[in-house]
């Protein structure tokens, strides 16, 4: 697959976007392993093997996108909102919660409290609504769906507080 023009025209992308895809590719081969570790513990066979594959390719392109930027290491996830220092987060989990706390701490109501916007490499990849659901940096939709919706319980966070 690393051989494919398609990869190679990849690498040869800004150093910046290649930072940016690689951490989604990370996030994404992620998300897949425990798709898969989760279908395999229900005995969906097909499933989880799909899902490994997925964080497979996912991983092997992630890689392919890192190793050209000599040395540079991938980014963090960073929550930046008017008025506050910026903070930086490890995945969409982190940014939402760093989003509530502060949130949180502020005792101000929705139509006060700004919107946060979560960028990778200072590209926008995100804008973290009051409710703390991280939504796509495009103007809202009826029909969008979040990218990050902390009323879904993960693994490393069972349960979580909804608004």
């Amino acid at each position: 697959m690393l051989a494919l023009p398609a990869v190679r025209a990849l690498q040869a992308l800004a150093p910046e976007l290649r930072a940016l895809l690689a951490v989604l590719l990370l996030d994404l081969r992620r998300d897949a392993r425990e798709r898969s570790e989760k279908n395999w513990k229900a005995r969906k066979a097909f499933m989880a093997a799909y899902w490994s594959v997925v964080a497979v390719y996912a991983g092997h392109i992630a890689g392919a996108l890192s190793n050209q930027q000599s040395g540079r290491r991938t980014p963090k996830m960073i929550v930046r909102q008017d008025g506050y220092p910026d903070l930086a987060a490890r995945d969409w989990t982190e940014a939402s919660d760093f989003y509530a706390a502060r949130r949180d701490h502020s005792g101000l109501g929705a139509s006060r409290f700004p919107d946060a916007s979560v960028l990778l490499a200072d590209i926008p990849v995100g804008r973290i609504s009051y409710n703390g659901r991280i939504w796509p940096p495009t103007p809202w939709q009826r029909d969008m769906q979040p990218i990050h919706d902390n009323r879904i319980a993960t693994p490393d966070r069972p349960q979580t507080r909804q608004l």
